[in-house]
């Protein structure tokens, strides 16, 4: 695809996590190979970023604001700290402008929602555009819808325009007449691919039969990550299947309390914590199939399409972005609710499906290389970026 050469500054918040970096990586490598210039906006400098982005040949810029968290959790407090951080935006955005306009950009790109405001702000004075790639669903716990409305009003104000990862996160924004966008995420699908990590984790070392089903779930410990669910769905379901939690902090309350569930159920020699891990794809390779048991509606799930493209089938709940991603039946299982019963019903189907795991798995992969891939995004977005 053609497409005619912008100079891009991307807005980093300086921490960004696994799922974040995993989309900046990809386009701070992507663009830049398809003709584009590319500067970023550290807005909380970060040294090791800051150098390996330096070694990048990127042109890294650092002007510092304010970032207040709210004191506590209410509504009220979400308020206040929105309110802070903009006026806080206010002077950082014509200083942005400035910068902007000296280096010749003509696009802006941002994921973090904390900084819409400093980027619709900066557009408009530097007479740029801004595309806010979209990484979750927009929450409703603000009163009077204030963050909908505030977004809607930067929306039609003509800069910032929302580019969603999934139809189910652009819904989140709600209704409104200004210019949206969905782009699916990729991946590196040379990466991720069947056969890749093969060899480099051992079942023998966690205590796994080579012949037993192994699901596998790739998530953070924490609650909404559905990993309480999953144990006692295990126990409901019953069989000889295995399952891995790949991810941690093991230290945490939430994972001391996983680990008495299991106890309890008497599924220790079943269920199996692996911890957090740096390469995910060696324990991708050990599984059958691959989860997603997220109790609220994930906004597009990278982990989902990782294991497709590796030749994993997997179950998720279906609610959110595994809706638009898993084919039911075809390149895995869709689950109705995020429920201990649901889930059960689900691992239950999908042994059932086993003798299909390897037509299943290979669907997978040729559905994740066709749509979900690192060119088919830079491809997507390469078309905004022309228009």
């Amino acid at each position: 695809m053609t497409t005619v050469a912008s100079h891009l500054l991307f807005i980093l918040e300086g921490g960004e996590g696994y799922g974040v970096m995993r989309v900046w990586d990809t386009l701070l490598r992507g663009l830049p190979a398809r003709g584009h210039r590319v500067s970023v906006l550290l807005l909380r400098d970060n040294a090791a970023l800051r150098a390996r982005l330096e070694t990048q040949g990127i042109d890294v810029l650092h002007l510092p604001v304010a970032s207040p968290s709210p004191r506590g959790s209410g509504r009220a407090q979400k308020v206040w700290a929105l309110g802070r951080r903009g006026v806080a935006q206010l002077g950082l955005a014509r200083r942005l402008a400035r910068e902007i306009r000296a280096r010749g950009i003509d696009t802006i790109l941002l994921q973090s929602p904390l900084a819409t405001m400093l980027a619709a702000l900066s557009a408009r004075w530097s007479g740029t555009r801004a595309f806010w790639m979209m990484p979750n669903s927009v929450s409703s716990g603000y009163p009077l819808d204030l963050n909908r409305r505030v977004y809607r009003a930067l929306f039609r104000a003509g800069p910032l325009i929302p580019v969603a990862n999934s139809h189910h996160t652009d819904g989140t924004l709600g209704p409104g007449h200004y210019r949206r966008h969905v782009l699916h995420l990729g991946i590196d699908t040379d990466t991720f691919c069947p056969g890749a990590g093969a060899g480099l984790q051992s079942r023998a070392a966690l205590g796994i039969p080579e012949d037993a089903p192994l699901l596998g779930l790739m998530a953070r410990i924490t609650p909404e990550k559905g990993q309480a669910e999953l144990i006692e769905a295990m126990s409901l379901a019953g069989g000889d299947a295995h399952l891995l939690l790949c991810g941690g902090p093991l230290e945490s309350r939430f994972a001391g309390a996983l680990r008495e569930q299991v106890a309890s159920a008497g599924l220790q020699d079943r269920v199996h914590f692996a911890g957090p891990q740096a390469d995910v794809i060696p324990w991708y390779a050990l599984c059958d199939v691959v989860l997603n048991t997220r109790t609220d509606p994930e906004p597009f799930g990278l982990s989902v399409i990782e294991a497709m493209a590796m030749g994993k089938p997997v179950l998720a709940h279906g609610a959110g972005g595994p809706s638009e991603t898993v084919i039911d039946g075809e390149t895995g299982w869709l689950m109705s609710a995020p429920t201990a019963a649901a889930y059960a019903e689900g691992i239950a189907r999908a042994l059932a499906d086993r003798p299909r795991w390897a037509q299943m798995g290979a669907a997978a992969t040729a559905h994740a290389q066709a749509h979900f891939s690192e060119n088919t995004m830079l491809d997507g977005l390469g078309a905004l970026l022309s228009r």
